[in-house]
């Protein structure tokens, strides 16, 4: 499945430190396939793709919860467009 986290990113510092090694070197069975940077740097979105919403969200939060505020939402495939 497909999974969307918006990162509201309220120490970019410490976010873009942190998400640098996260986002290229994530878990087996976790792949990023994503990443919008917009708003000089305060606004991210990724789409990753992973078994449940739980699996990213346990692998993020205790890294970049520190950093963001994170709003995860699952893709609804029967109406993305591709």
């Amino acid at each position: 499945m497909f999974i969307v986290i918006q990162h509201e990113i309220t120490d970019p510092e410490l976010f873009w430190q942190k998400a640098s090694g996260m986002l290229t070197h994530p878990p087996t069975g976790m792949r990023l396939h994503t990443t919008m940077v917009v708003e000089r740097h305060t606004l991210c979105q990724c789409m990753w793709e992973a078994d449940s919403i739980d699996v990213v969200r346990d692998y993020l939060e205790p890294e970049l919860g520190k950093a963001s505020i994170n709003t995860y939402g699952l893709v609804d495939p029967d109406n993305a467009i591709v």
